[in-house]
């Protein structure tokens, strides 16, 4: 789990290098821009000028992100990041929009550019600063789980390779009358705009809400395992309110004629332990099971198979119990997501099994494949 105090630190001081960085690296390409002449290189400017913009916002968002729970919103105002994350995207993508207009009249009307060497080792000096802010960026965003640096590491080198395409503009300006730099212009609103398209599918996939990776699944399971009669770990859900807050849900199998204190204790520890390692607070639900029975086990196998043979979405099945009275059996089955038409799984499903196990009876939920 990541110190919200060294989160706090982190963020701040490399937000604050981005807006000093890219308010010198603006202003000396405005000024470049202006004496030269070049469409391209002006563009460029206003983008590390919205970079500086974006720095501010992301530093906002996340004092917004900080502040306490309240009546309305109890959940606190985590996902205040993401919103900025967001805004910064759309301020990039703006900012690539005007200046690919501006290149296009550009070669419509094209003006003389005149780049000299002192200027272009200026820029070429521009570019090591980006490239050290893409690599401190995209480093600090993973180490703090923050998706503005993240965005914002993604568009420094976007950034650096823009100047890199206006440098060689300008060079080829000094032998061509070609109007090579509304060309090199639109080059680069193409990289800026690409840049803020990635970050808004990226944040948008963070708000949305994402499926946790595979070793967050195992880590969980995991520790699951250690808490018996605890066992299993199904359905797993874990819901985003910010990096520093997660919630999760999760179903686990227990035995039958486990006793009610004794899965309260393990339900509690195996929460307080994954609390403790991944900063994830979890409530479970449970499956009372039987599979200890042998005819149990030789059944589950085989109510898998019928089911495989119905759809080839079927994954796996779980929380199996057969009432032994009745002949009543329960359990979840779970379907990738390229089953849309449950209705008529379940239809046929329940006929396949009734004609398997014409004795028994056939009650069962279906879930996605959520984890």
């Amino acid at each position: 789990m990541i110190d919200a105090e060294v989160r706090d630190k982190v963020l701040k001081r490399t937000a604050f290098l981005g807006i000093i960085s890219n308010a010198a690296i603006a202003l000396v390409k405005v000024m470049i821009g202006f004496v030269s002449g070049s469409v391209a290189i002006m563009s460029d400017a206003a983008n590390n000028a919205s970079d500086m913009l974006s720095s501010v916002v992301t530093i906002m968002g996340f004092n917004l992100a900080k502040r306490k729970p309240t009546h309305t919103h109890p959940l606190g105002f985590g996902r205040m990041e993401y919103i900025s994350a967001l805004f910064v995207a759309f301020i990039v993508l703006f900012t690539g929009g005007a200046f690919f207009r501006t290149s296009i009249e550009r070669i419509q009307s094209p003006s003389p550019v005149e780049v000299s060497l002192p200027m272009l080792i200026i820029l070429i000096l521009t570019i090591a600063v980006k490239l050290g802010l893409w690599r401190i960026n995209l480093k600090n965003g993973k180490k703090i789980e923050s998706e503005a640096l993240s965005a914002s590491g993604t568009d420094a080198l976007s950034d650096a390779l823009a100047t890199s395409v206006t440098i060689i503009a300008a060079i080829i300006s000094l032998f061509s009358t070609f109007p090579i730099d509304g060309w090199a212009g639109i080059i680069v609103s193409i990289f800026i705009m690409y840049a803020g398209v990635r970050s808004v599918v990226d944040t948008v996939s963070a708000i949305v809400g994402e499926r946790p990776s595979k070793d967050t699944v195992q880590e969980i399971r995991k520790i699951i395992k250690k808490h018996p009669p605890l066992s299993g770990g199904y359905d797993i859900q874990i819901h985003t309110y910010g990096p520093s807050r997660m919630i999760g849900t999760c179903n686990v199998e227990v035995p039958s004629d486990a006793k009610g204190e004794e899965i309260f204790d393990a339900m509690t520890d195996a929460q307080t332990e994954i609390l403790d390692a991944m900063g994830i607070y979890f409530t479970f639900g449970m499956y009372a099971v039987n599979s200890d029975n042998p005819v149990v086990i030789l059944m589950k196998q085989e109510v898998l198979k019928v089911l495989k043979t119905v759809s080839p979405s079927v994954i796996s099945i779980h929380a199996f119990h057969v009432h032994m009275d009745d002949s009543r059996v329960h359990f979840d089955v779970v379907v990738d997501f390229s089953l849309t038409d449950y209705a008529a799984f379940r239809k046929n499903a329940t006929k396949a099994l009734t004609e398997a196990f014409p004795t028994y009876s056939f009650q069962f939920n279906i879930d996605p494949d959520y984890a």
